[in-house]
This record gives C-alpha cells, structure tokens and sequence, in this order.
C-alpha cells in the first residue's frame, strides 16, 4: 500500500499478456485455512463455474491452500470463459497483486478487519480499477456497525466513507448471489463494447 519505499505506477498498459482479463482476487485471514470457510469456498466455485449450464464444482477447496502457499494465481472458469482467482491471507502481497493486475476486471472480496486496512488504499490509488459500480464485496459474519449496549465497539464503520465502491455482506448465498449478477452484468456489457467496436477478437 502507499508507505515509504514502495510507488505505485499509474501506467495502464503494463503486464499484458494472453492471462484472462477478469480477476477474482479473496483477501481473509481464514480462507488458507483447510478447515474455515468450507462452505463459502465451494459456493464460489459452484456460481461461477456453470460449465454445462449447471452449477458445478470444478476445483477442490485444497486449491485455495495451494495457491497462496505458492503466491500463485488459479484459473476457473464461467461457462466457456476463463477467470484468473487468488486467495491472500497478506495485505501487503494481496495490493502488491492488485497493483500488477490493475488494467483487469477485478472482483475482490475481503473481510471487513482486511477491508478496514486495504480498501481506502485501493480506492485511492487505483480510482481506474475500482470504479464507481466496480463493488467490492466485504464479507463479515458480524457487521458490526454501530454501538449496541453491552457489546464490543463498532469495527466496521470505516466502510461508511466508501458507500460508492462497497457492498457489505453477512451470508455466503447472498454474496454468492450478488457476485454471480456483477458478473453478467460486466460480460453483458463487455460485450456490447465490442459489438460497438467491432473487437471480438479482443474478447478474452
């Protein structure tokens, strides 16, 4: 994130290459561990893999371990398209990758403790990537958003400040939902672009 040291390039037109343009990237302190998030993995892999028009999955939870053990991304599919995904458990290496992949259409959930110390950054930095509309999904079992009486402080109202670019969420099925509309939503109007512009062949 934007510290001492470290500079954030601005260029769009860097890193190209024949990956997917479409990046779902998972930042939780839970999602490397085998037994967390069980449910909420294999949700993910079933909206958004409907290979053969079902709801199906495709990669083993194991995956998500592997991939951020090896700082690696992982491919899936939507249907016939292909879709770059990433889990993190490390804020730093999570907006180091954010960073590389800014010119995608990026996905990103993250947790609200993780969102608290990455989302005013991205905003701040990536105003190109993270677009008014572009959502980013904040998935917390607790809200946690205002003073309740004989409870622990608030801890989300950070996300306040960003009611533009954040949807907040404490059930699995209804950011799996939600995710699965952002997605039609971004190849409907992906596809529009290139009618207009006669760019099929960019489609990819």
């Amino acid at each position: 994130m934007e510290q001492a040291g470290m500079h954030v390039n601005n260029s769009t037109n860097e890193h190209r290459n024949n990956n997917p343009n479409h990046f779902i990237i998972w930042l939780d302190k839970h999602i490397g561990k085998p037994d967390e998030c069980i449910l909420l993995k294999c949700s993910l892999f079933m909206a958004i893999d409907p290979t053969t028009g079902l709801y199906e999955k495709q990669l083993n939870k194991d995956d998500i371990d592997q991939s951020i053990l090896c700082e690696a991304s992982l491919l899936v599919r939507l249907d016939e398209v292909e879709f770059m995904f990433q889990a993190f458990e490390d804020v730093e290496k999570c907006f180091l990758t954010i960073e590389k992949s800014r010119h995608k259409r990026i996905f990103f959930i993250t947790s609200g403790s993780k969102g608290r110390m990455i989302v005013p950054s991205l905003i701040k930095n990536f105003p190109g990537t993270f677009v008014k509309d572009y959502w980013i999904y904040i998935f917390c079992a607790n809200m946690n958003m205002a003073a309740v009486a004989n409870a622990e402080p608030p801890t989300n109202t950070w996300a306040l400040e960003f009611l533009d670019h954040v949807l907040m969420f404490n059930h699995q099925d209804d950011l799996m939902a939600r995710m699965v509309v952002e997605i039609g939503n971004y190849f409907f109007t992906e596809a529009k672009r290139l009618d207009t512009d006669n760019q099929f062949d960019s489609a990819y």
